[in-house]
């Protein structure tokens, strides 16, 4: 499934692959890393906490957590990380996205007010500064009274991944929400504009406002236009870290 990801696709769960995965994690990360995946206690089995991790929340099929795996990553059976096959990690990894599910879900083992550990006054830095998120976002506009509306944990979800509905987003908001829209100019002819139905390195489709479907092999005399509402989101994945992650979530929510 690997190939099949996108950036701005949501990670779609496996449940049965996250059983499989499930027993990967309990041979080679569960001392370190906890039954559930937050964190050990105990040095020096005292592991991070995976499910609040930017190496989970970016991965796509194990498109992260693979290759941080892969790097000499020490399991506590003591084999070399090589030795873990390809269909292991992505085993792997969709167990670590059931225990993040299953936290956005309110587990019994997780409660909300867990995630308020930033610094709202380093969040509100960020958010105005290097996050450039008062490019598109205003507190006394769009976000005003916004820590009244969610919880801390839905928050967080929201401004990390403001698309909904995984891969339905994607090909044009079937999953609610802003629409990714084209405008693909032909070598001849007039261009047509409207919501993404499909794009590639060789084909284009679309609907336009009336609901026409429009395809178009692509060339270099096929100029094509595309407009993600999302994409400044997409891009703070790449740079935000775990800490500016907390600090902007205890910013938000302070927002009464």
């Amino acid at each position: 499934m690997l190939d099949q990801a996108g950036s701005a696709d949501k990670h779609i769960l496996d449940e049965v692959a996250a059983e499989r995965g499930k027993k990967v994690y309990i041979a080679e990360c569960i001392t370190c890393h906890g039954a559930s995946a937050r964190g050990g206690s105990v040095p020096p089995n005292d592991g991070p906490d995976l499910v609040r991790s930017l190496t989970v929340l970016h991965d796509r099929y194990g498109s992260t957590v693979g290759p941080f795996i892969l790097k000499n990553h020490p399991m506590q059976s003591g084999r070399p990380a090589s030795s873990l096959s390809q269909a292991q990690i992505e085993d792997l990894a969709d167990f670590l996205h059931l225990k993040v599910a299953d936290t956005m879900r309110t587990s019994p083992l997780f409660h909300a007010q867990n995630v308020l550990v930033g610094n709202a006054t380093a969040g509100e830095a960020f958010f105005k500064g290097d996050g450039k998120c008062t490019q598109c976002h205003s507190v006394s506009g769009d976000l005003k009274g916004y820590g009244t509306k969610y919880e801390a944990i839905d928050i967080q979800q929201r401004f990390l991944f403001p698309r909904p509905g995984g891969r339905g987003g994607r090909g044009g908001g079937r999953g609610g929400g802003k629409p990714i829209t084209v405008t693909v100019t032909p070598a001849t002819g007039p261009a047509v504009s409207g919501t993404i139905d499909r794009l590639d390195d060789f084909n284009v489709s679309l609907r336009d406002k009336d609901g026409v479907y429009h395809a178009f092999a692509r060339s270099a005399k096929v100029k094509v236009e595309v407009t993600d509402p999302y994409k400044a989101h997409n891009e703070l994945l790449d740079r935000i870290t775990d800490t500016n992650m907390h600090d902007v979530t205890a910013y938000l929510e302070g927002l009464k």
